[in-house]
């Protein structure tokens, strides 16, 4: 095989491997239509939209509950493959581990200062928990990742979005969440946001501390799952450590186990705490 082709048949197998696998891609469509799978896959991001699914055919429980990997600002379910190969290798499995695709997933084409927490974000994200939870048949995990974890959040309680209070999410979806993992999590704010400004800091769904949205999913307690856990560490430079006006720690879920001391900058935090990421999923 020339290197020209070697090359090509690469690109191919990285496009279908990232993608859902058969079986779950016929669930999806079977049980919820072309546009629902379309969504979810985001097979227009190429090899990093989405992945998981692997030989499980959707008619009975899965071994191990699925972890769903919620990515954050400007990223893709791609970006997080590190966490994902590392669940891989500790007794997860591509029937195990989940991700999708919300907004552009690229910086180069919307600019973090250009991502607020757009309700069509949070009904993906919720989608995705849903089908996943109806494919394995039984309860999931979620991790959030940076922006993913208070859309993650909204995703899971439900109600009016705060850019459109036309849209009703629904019930919360608490009953199907064993364990919310929060990894760098801008779940009160962003220390970037001391001014409510537009799009990311807006004061209707951005980060910015007394924000609807985060005035929203902070209103109420355990609704995350059964079990809660945030991770964040005092060097975190995106998301950061306390936030002005409101003088809070921005990672903290109120009522979750706490880890405060997380080493490094906010990517180091995302990365270097798989293994306590790991310790979480497998207490439950």
């Amino acid at each position: 095989m020339s290197p020209r082709h070697f090359i090509l048949v690469s690109l191919l197998l990285g496009l279908v491997s990232a993608d859902f696998s058969t079986s779950f891609k016929n669930f999806i469509i079977a049980n919820y239509g072309q546009e629902m799978y379309d969504n979810l896959a985001r097979n227009d991001l190429g090899s990093v939209g989405s992945y998981g699914g692997g030989s499980h055919d959707g008619n009975s429980a899965t071994s191990k509950r699925a972890v769903i990997l919620v990515h954050g600002t400007t990223n893709n379910a791609g970006t997080f493959s590190f966490q994902r190969n590392t669940l891989l290798n500790n007794g997860w499995s591509d029937e195990t581990v989940y991700g999708t695709t919300y907004g552009s997933g690229s910086a180069e084409i919307t600019p973090a200062p250009d991502v607020a927490m757009e309700c069509e974000f949070v009904q993906q994200v919720r989608n995705m928990i849903t089908v996943v939870a109806n494919f394995t048949k039984q309860k999931v995990d979620v991790i959030g990742y940076s922006l993913g974890s208070p859309i993650a959040r909204k995703a899971i309680l439900g109600g009016e979005c705060a850019d459109n209070s036309t849209v009703n999410l629904g019930s919360p979806l608490t009953s199907s969440v064993e364990t919310y993992v929060s990894v760098a999590g801008a779940n009160r704010a962003s220390y970037l946001c001391v001014l409510p400004v537009t799009n990311a800091c807006s004061t209707t769904n951005g980060l910015f501390c007394l924000s609807s949205f985060l005035t929203n999913i902070n209103a109420q307690q355990g609704y995350e799952g059964s079990h809660i856990y945030s991770i964040y560490g005092p060097s975190d430079d995106k998301v950061g450590f306390y936030n002005l006006p409101c003088l809070t720690r921005n990672s903290r879920i109120v009522g979750a186990t706490e880890y405060a001391n997380a080493t490094g900058n906010h990517d180091a935090i995302l990365s270097g705490t798989i293994n306590l990421q790991m310790t979480y999923l497998n207490a439950n």
